[in-house]
């Protein structure tokens, strides 16, 4: 009995350590630059290890960025812009290889695929 309470134990903390790093994974394939093009417009999106983030919407080379902040957890994404008043915030997924990103805004509405540049 007590071998057995051991390795549930053991089996226990595995499970919980690997979770984390799971977690942790997941939340770090953020980091990196992502684009995405629709009609013309790339959107492009920095996100940084320090959290600061610069985005950056052009047409035909030509561009206007702006910076900010990021957070996530397991599965939402939000941007804080400065200036802006309200954060741009998404549920967000990875393709197995974690070379596209796809955000969804929570409420429904268009998903965008951006993919790691």
């Amino acid at each position: 009995m007590k071998k057995s309470s051991v390795y549930i134990v053991v089996a226990l903390i595995a499970s919980i350590a690997l979770a984390g790093c799971n977690l942790f994974s997941q939340e770090s394939a953020i980091i990196g630059t992502w684009e995405d093009t629709i009609l013309g417009v790339t959107t492009t999106y920095v996100f940084n290890g320090d959290s600061s983030a610069v985005g950056t919407a052009s047409i035909s080379g030509v561009g206007v960025s702006t910076n900010g902040t990021w957070s996530s957890d397991s599965t939402t994404l939000t941007i804080s812009w400065d200036g802006a008043t309200d954060d741009e915030v998404s549920n967000y997924s990875f393709n197995g290889d974690a070379t596209t990103m796809t955000l969804s805004p929570p409420d429904g509405g268009l998903s965008r695929t951006f993919v790691r540049q």
